[in-house]
């Protein structure tokens, strides 16, 4: 039989064999160009949404990058919504790194200084109650630092200078300008009632370095810091100016390194009306008559120690005195009368 031929077999259900492979095969619907439109547009829509996800985070990356460098540049020239012009103890670039980027930011100090005597003069306005003072602080530098930081609360600072000293052995500083250190700005940060000082050059260690510093502020009624208060006598009603400096409150009364780790010792001259009396920790030297009728006390200098032991009074008190059996004289002031 022929190729050709077809067999009962072959015909036996009515198909031939091309009828029944046909039949084996799967049928796919075909893609339509809609559908492929859609997807078209959801690849799209995707890699759109990868693309914004992208340039959002690098535009979110060199926002913040920018806006830290000019909030370092702000605070180290003192524009960082304060009106002074200081910062703390810091070393490197005018950012700081001793402890932090921005170690006045910090609740201690930063310890690159360490005071070794304070030389106050205070003149108090009892009829106002203010005070202007100067204070001229000793340091030593611990670690080459850029910036001078210590404690100010309240105080309305005005000139600020810096010299050198010599070395830590006393012997002078071989500068021309006799010393004079550049100061770039100085600024109060009110946040942690410091005040910083930024030099254009650093402070070297184990070199001995004066810091001088003039300020005003108001006595206020708060019984902390230098405050006033009052009694009566006779029926008059009479005013003394006294400090509270424990435990942190010498800040509010003249700029220091305000903590107890920091001891020094102090020197101490209050001039006053004529019409009160000064008292403070040490026996009292002498007393010099100025040319406008008030009288500036002048005190020993103190032993060495921390700042909130340091105490002073302006008042119209009399005091009684006497001499204990160990040979120390006691002074007792009380409202008995006026001076």
């Amino acid at each position: 039989m022929g190729l050709n031929d077809s067999s009962p077999g072959a015909m036996r259900n009515g198909r031939g064999l091309s009828d029944q492979w046909a039949e084996t095969v799967v049928v796919r619907p075909r893609t339509t160009e809609r559908h492929i439109t859609v997807h078209k547009r959801l690849v799209l829509g995707f890699a759109l949404s990868i693309l914004t996800l992208i340039i959002v985070t690098a535009l979110a990356v060199v926002l913040s990058v920018r806006f830290e460098d000019c909030g370092s540049r702000d605070v180290a020239t003192g524009e960082s919504g304060s009106r002074g012009s200081t910062k703390l103890n810091g070393s490197k670039g005018e950012r700081g790194d001793e402890e932090g980027v921005q170690p006045w930011r910090n609740l201690r100090l930063p310890g690159t200084l360490r005071p070794r005597h304070y030389d106050l003069r205070i003149a108090v306005y009892m009829d106002n109650f203010t005070f202007s003072g100067e204070v001229s602080i000793e340091l030593e530098c611990i670690n080459a630092t850029r910036f001078i930081v210590l404690h100010s609360d309240r105080l309305e600072v005005d000139r600020v200078s810096v010299t050198a000293e010599g070395g830590a052995n006393g012997r002078p500083a071989n500068r021309p300008g006799g010393g004079a250190m550049r100061i770039h700005r100085h600024f109060p940060h009110p946040t942690t009632q410091m005040h910083v000082v930024v030099l254009h050059r650093e402070l070297k260690p184990l070199r001995v370095y004066r810091l001088n510093i003039s300020f005003e502020a108001a006595i206020e009624d708060e019984l902390l810091g230098f405050f006033r208060s009052s009694y009566t006598l006779h029926r008059e009603k009479r005013f003394l100016a006294l400090t509270q400096f424990s435990p942190i409150h010498a800040r509010k009364a003249f700029p220091c390194f305000d903590e107890p780790v920091y001891k020094a010792t102090f020197s101490v001259a209050l001039r006053h009306d004529a019409r009160y009396a000064a008292l403070s920790n040490m026996p009292e030297e002498r007393r010099v008559l100025e040319e406008d009728a008030s009288v500036t006390t002048r005190f020993s200098r103190t032993p060495r120690m921390s700042t909130y032991y340091l105490a002073w009074a302006v008042c119209n008190f009399t005091f009684r005195e006497t001499t204990s059996d160990t040979g120390v004289t006691v002074s007792e002031r009380t409202t008995l009368g006026a001076l």
